[in-house]
């Protein structure tokens, strides 16, 4: 077994990220203030690192979000990928992909379908397919739209291939979520997400997530920001971690 460096466990705990939740949170994702006057919206990111210390590590880092608005319709594509390699070993090769359609039914329901792909080798996940539908409930908005609550419920099937030796699985699953908005005054946000999903007539066989997001704004532009993420995946392999959880605090800087 090769034993790693000091100089490059410390690079690794620089420029590794937190392990790729399996519910990927697209309420994060979900892009807000736009102009309606516009049908597309979006970005691409991009990023490479390089660096020696004794041992070289590379990271590559990849990112694009589209979202087309048009009346009633929504559509939004997600494309993530993120690769560590570090001293000769692959330390992380996650990637995935989302497709999703919003229907408005009404101001307060909308119809949702859905389809992803993802892998995640560090958690014996080779790739898992997914696909879904079902509505989306704004339970509670205040007068002037700063507070905000949504609820939302699908019929959810899955495909997961693991490494070797573990067997393929199949699963149909109920996928639900709670997210939230609160603001105090002109300064403060908080933003939460929770996910569970239950494997239908199999209880124990359950996912959830949990990510909010506080942000305390300093002037027009720049804002202090804690993010807190923790995941517990209850269908993998006894050799992958179950949990992950992520605490992260940093500083943001808006354009516009």
């Amino acid at each position: 077994m090769r034993i790693l460096s000091p100089h490059l466990i410390l690079l690794i705990l620089l420029f590794a990220t937190p392990l790729g939740a399996q519910i990927v949170n697209i309420e994060e994702q979900r892009i807000t203030g736009t102009n309606d006057s516009l049908h597309w919206y979006g970005h691409l990111r991009g990023g490479v690192s390089l660096v020696r210390v004794r041992q070289q590590s590379l990271q590559l880092l990849g990112e694009s979000r589209v979202q087309y608005k048009n009346g009633n319709h929504l559509a939004l594509i997600l494309l993530n990928v993120n690769l560590l390699r570090a001293g000769g070993n692959d330390f992380s090769k996650q990637a995935f992909g989302h497709l999703r359609y919003n229907y408005e039914l009404s101001k307060t329901w909308t119809w949702e379908a859905y389809a992803q792909i993802q892998t995640s080798p560090l958690q014996l996940l080779r790739q898992r397919l997914l696909t879904g539908t079902g509505p989306r409930w704004r339970a509670m908005v205040s007068g002037d739209g700063r507070q905000r609550l949504y609820l939302g419920a699908s019929w959810l099937w899955e495909h997961n291939v693991f490494t070797e030796p573990y067997k393929d699985q199949n699963w149909n699953r109920f996928s639900s979520y709670v997210s939230v908005t609160l603001r105090a005054g002109n300064h403060t946000t908080l933003t939460g997400t929770t996910y569970w999903q239950p494997v239908w007539g199999l209880i124990k066989n359950y996912r959830v997530s949990t990510d909010w997001l506080l942000k305390v704004a300093i002037t027009s532009r720049i804002a202090l920001t804690v993010d807190f993420t923790y995941n517990l995946d209850k269908n993998l392999p006894p050799e992958a971690p179950e949990a992950t959880y992520a605490w992260r605090n940093g500083i943001t800087w808006r354009l516009l």
